[in-house]
């Protein structure tokens, strides 16, 4: 396997409100351990809760290689992320849907505050991944349809993977 990389999305627009959450709850955790023996059951609940949803809480990045694309799912505790392999040579095509765009990526919180978007809107690209063997994969992604499409070009040079995307 080559590791030579050929394109890494950005994901600079969530790098700041990932960390910045995941602090929030670290100190919101702080200060309940500190309250902790005033009410241990409903206390001990609240922080398990909020320890799930840091260590759940992940950036997905897509990065483009000779050989293979990989999406990696970096959490706060960078023990715990992960990545994975899609080797071009297993691949017969990939079909993408792309209505997140970076625009929409930045200004959610507005859009749900304002009423301007429904809630019940995708916020995520979906990526369906053809298997030579037949094989389906769908995966759900909340990388920009600029990244993607980026990615989706070098793909295209590097492989002879057929791309359908749609918005």
């Amino acid at each position: 396997m080559d590791d030579h990389i050929i394109f890494k999305s950005s994901s600079t627009s969530k790098v700041f409100p990932f960390y910045l959450a995941n602090i929030i709850g670290l100190v919101f955790l702080g200060y309940l351990l500190l309250r902790f023996e005033e009410n241990r059951p409903v206390i001990g609940s609240i922080m398990l809760l909020i320890a799930i949803v840091i260590g759940r809480n992940n950036r997905k990045i897509c990065v483009v290689m000779n050989d293979r694309f990989n999406i990696l799912y970096k959490r706060f505790i960078p023990v715990f992320s992960s990545s994975k392999d899609f080797l071009f040579a297993e691949i017969s095509s990939i079909e993408a849907v792309l209505p997140l765009t970076r625009s929409m990526e930045t200004g959610l919180i507005s859009n749900f505050l304002s009423n301007r978007r429904r809630l019940s809107n995708n916020f995520e690209n979906t990526i369906i991944l053809q298997y030579h063997d037949g094989r389906i994969k769908q995966l759900s992604v909340n990388i920009s349809r600029e990244d993607l499409q980026e990615a989706f070009r070098h793909i295209r040079m590097l492989s002879s993977i057929r791309i359908a995307e749609s918005y």
